[in-house]
């Protein structure tokens, strides 16, 4: 009973950390490649269907890359990629041209782990939510250094490792609204 509410205390730590009161909707993994995992299995099965889409940035880390590209084989789906400017930036405008009806998730860093760009989470979920899209938020490499804020967001699905803000290795944490 006592591991049981340190357990559980731990989800409390989360959501307070991450900017939500919802302890509910954390779920603990190995890292932020088995949430994505989670994600694109347990999710894409119920919500992907032969011809959806899913957009990614062209700046993702494998682990936002992979699961996705096992979904579209599994599930004859198309990954769309938003293209980053030659200053390595996100152009929302062109958002709003890749949201079509057939596109059932936006997947993004939050930070790259290659440019350092830090793309603005609110207006791109705001961009999609107008569309109908929900959204998932890999903020694996900002998680240490930026203030995660997923109740002013409304992100759908949140990710990060333990291991990038200093914690263990082997525990990931995945947010699912």
């Amino acid at each position: 009973e006592e591991a049981t509410e340190i357990y559980e205390s731990g989800r409390d730590s989360v959501a307070n950390f991450i900017g939500t009161e919802e302890s509910g909707s954390i779920i603990f993994t190995s890292g932020t490649t088995e949430s994505i995992n989670l994600i694109a299995s347990a999710w894409g099965q119920k919500n992907l269907k032969k011809g959806d889409r899913i957009i990614l940035t062209e700046m993702e880390h494998h682990s936002n890359i992979v699961p996705w590209q096992l979904a579209a084989q599994s599930y004859g789906i198309e990954l769309v990629y938003w293209p980053i400017t030659p200053e390595g930036r996100l152009n929302l405008s062109q958002l709003e041209e890749l949201l079509t009806k057939s596109v059932k998730l936006l997947a993004f860093t939050m930070v790259s782990n290659v440019l350092g760009s830090i793309n603005p989470v609110k207006q791109i979920t705001e961009i999609a939510h107008s569309h109908g899209v929900p959204v998932l938020v890999d903020s694996a490499q900002a998680a240490s250094r930026i203030s995660i804020k997923v109740s002013e967001w409304d992100c759908d699905f949140l990710t990060f490792s333990g291991h990038k803000i200093y914690g263990p290795t082997g525990i990931g944490v995945l947010y699912a609204k």
